[in-house]
């Protein structure tokens, strides 16, 4: 065999890997975690076993070892990506000689060289593939924080509180939106916006998602019979659903499975989306399979996007929960109020019902109770509360001048 014979098998070679490459990553950058590390381990094993069984690195350039090292960039970023590009150098030097047959080494300036480019191609795919853009010493604490957010789920250190929901018209609460809170033992309460991020990025999301769904449906099917022994009406509850959640072909039988396991009415659990979440492909099959179960849906901050309207009109939404950032201005701005009355007016149209987040003070409620508002939450009335605190609140009416003197003291956002 000449070497002329070489260069063509190498090339065919780089041409067939280059395609499964890209084929390959387009499939598998949303794989776990874990999953995916060992996808990458698998394809360097594969990449030196093809390269040594066709005869060493003269007769097979080691193309194949870009497919885990690009996949290792678009799946987990530069850190990842340098490692493995460091693996498959070692792999595609010392380890495989230039003819198998004969042992003979590779020239040194060769192997350098194609070990630059496994690292230079790593590190640039890294930066143009990723999905997000982080300093080396960032991605390490994302990592330590993913290990402890597995460490917090099989240690029971997350906890939810629920904060009341106001029915203006019938003056008493008619339901809360759980809200998720993190006990760490050394470091105290951790606030969700310091790692939900991260759970976004991983498969944790969808840990945590079942986690609040189970706990609140939970609490809910309890507050139901508390509620139906007093003859009044049940408490609905309301969960926030994330980005990664909808990519989830198994979301309406998970939440389906919930509602059987605690014996609670499809109609007593809302689901809030923000636009982004709505975004995504595959949004509207998954918000009609659980529409099919007779869920409430909710478009959370409205107002706050460049789509709302189309939103409204593709989706089957049942409530519009106007963000906590128009509320804030309802008082001193006129402008607030007339946009807050155009979206009642919308929302009216379509049989919705709307809920302002974030109330505050008396002359905010009045201005929602005189523009129409269907629902509202906010400190007037209660910060978030543990579980063990909603069943007095199930047979309670509320007087917004003493709930604001008694929640006072709590003004941290929930």
């Amino acid at each position: 065999m000449t070497k002329h014979d070489l260069s063509l098998r190498a090339g065919n070679g780089g041409r067939a890997a280059d395609l499964l490459a890209y084929r390959t990553l387009r499939a598998s950058v949303g794989l776990p975690r874990l999953t995916s590390l060992g996808l990458i381990a698998l394809g360097l094993l594969a990449s030196w076993l093809c390269v040594y069984a066709a005869g060493g690195a003269g007769a097979l350039a080691p193309h194949l070892y870009y497919l885990p090292i690009l996949f290792a960039a678009t799946r987990f970023g530069p850190v990842v990506a340098l490692c493995t590009g460091l693996a498959a150098m070692f792999l595609a030097g010392p380890m495989t000689p230039e003819f198998t047959a004969t042992g003979e080494p590779q020239d040194a300036f060769q192997w350098l060289t194609r070990g630059a480019f496994f690292i230079g191609i790593g590190q640039l795919s890294a930066w143009l593939l990723a999905p997000s853009i982080r300093p080396i010493t960032e991605e390490l604490h994302a990592l330590q924080l993913e290990h402890r957010i597995r460490h917090a789920l099989t240690h029971d250190e997350f906890r939810l509180v629920y904060q009341p929901i106001y029915s203006i018209s019938s003056s008493r609460y008619v339901g809360v939106e759980a809200l998720i809170r993190w006990e760490h033992p050394v470091h105290g309460n951790i606030p969700p916006d310091q790692f939900m991020g991260v759970a976004e990025e991983t498969d944790l999301i969808h840990e945590i998602t079942d986690f609040v769904l189970d706990q609140a449906c939970r609490a809910a099917s309890e507050w139901r019979n508390v509620a139906l022994a007093q003859g009044r009406p049940p408490f609905h509850v309301a969960v926030n659903l994330s980005a990664r959640d909808m990519e989830r072909p198994e979301l309406a039988r998970t939440i389906e499975t919930v509602l059987e396991r605690h014996q609670l009415p499809a109609e007593l659990l809302h689901l809030e989306l923000t636009e982004s979440v709505l975004a995504f492909e595959g949004t509207g099959f998954q918000l009609r399979q659980l529409k099919k179960l007779g869920i409430t849906l909710s478009i959370d901050d409205f107002g706050t996007g460049y789509s709302s309207l189309s939103y409204l009109d593709r989706f089957p939404f049942d409530i519009i929960k106007i963000d906590r950032s128009l509320i804030a201005n309802l008082g001193p701005n006129a402008s607030s109020q007339s946009l807050a009355r155009g979206m009642i007016a919308l929302s009216g149209s379509l049989e919705m019902l709307t809920i302002a987040e974030g109330i505050e003070t008396r002359e905010q409620l009045a201005i929602a109770h005189d523009i129409g508002f269907d629902l509202v939450q906010g400190f007037l009335f209660s910060r978030p509360r543990p579980p063990a605190e909603i069943p007095a609140l199930v047979a309670s009416s509320v007087d917004p001048s003493r709930a604001q003197a008694e929640s006072a003291g709590d003004r941290s956002e929930p």
